[in-house]
């Protein structure tokens, strides 16, 4: 890896981003080990703290895995995806956040249209007229994606399902900008969106339930075909 000094004030992303860049060049291959903590905070001028930061978070991106008695290596690809086998490491990786997303959100969507309470309607529809207000905007669009599933995951008033949501956004928004410049839907995003809350609204949990299925999986499509191009 160059050997480039990292300033800042949040230094850890910095780290990221560096090695982000050296996998997605292909210095660093899959199954590559990671250099040394050692070798890194010299290399970097970081300290051991911010360098672990970094790790956890390429660890929760899928980028690189950590193996007992051996060290950091950068992940290699699921053998089986071999419609995938050109695609980037960290699209792999946006791909199977996606693919769990296809069973974690029919389900919180089923259960919120159980136990939804009227101000979680009122939540769940400032958002949505915010998002109409903002389509356009990319980062917006991204921060709003965020507030819906997060409102929707409250709805269930299961602690449990909304750190799920925190979580997967959480690595969703660090590779927001490529994830939402790939989904040029802005209009079936608002319409699917408001035909859940509709029927979280109307307490059908079945319907509820099967359109949360149908938008992840066209995004997770759309994705997927974009990737592959």
């Amino acid at each position: 890896m160059p050997q480039r000094k990292i300033k800042g004030t949040r230094i850890y992303e910095q780290v990221v981003e560096e090695i982000k860049r050296s996998i997605s060049s292909g210095e660093l291959k899959p199954g590559d080990p990671l250099p040394s903590e050692r070798q890194l905070m010299s290399e970097m001028g970081v300290s051991r703290s911010s360098l672990r930061e970094a790790f956890r978070i390429l660890e929760l991106l899928g980028l690189i895995e950590s193996i007992p008695g051996k060290g950091r290596f950068v992940r290699k690809p699921r053998p089986e995806n071999k419609d995938l086998s050109t695609v980037p490491l960290e699209d792999e990786a946006i791909l199977e956040l996606m693919e769990a997303r296809r069973i974690l959100d029919p389900a919180i969507c089923k259960i919120a249209a159980m136990h939804a309470l009227p101000s979680n309607l009122t939540q769940i529809r400032k958002i949505l007229s915010k998002t109409s207000q903002n389509i356009e905007n990319l980062s917006q669009r991204a921060k709003l994606d965020y507030d819906f599933h997060l409102a929707l995951a409250e709805a269930t008033h299961n602690f449990v399902f909304v750190n799920v949501v925190k979580m997967t956004f959480n690595l969703i928004m660090a590779t927001h900008e490529r994830i939402y410049s790939l989904l040029n839907d802005k209009e079936a995003f608002l319409n699917e969106h408001q035909e859940i809350y509709e029927a979280i609204m109307d307490h059908n949990v079945n319907l509820a339930s099967d359109l949360a299925a149908k938008h992840i999986d066209r995004i997770y499509k759309t994705l997927q075909e974009a990737m592959a191009k």
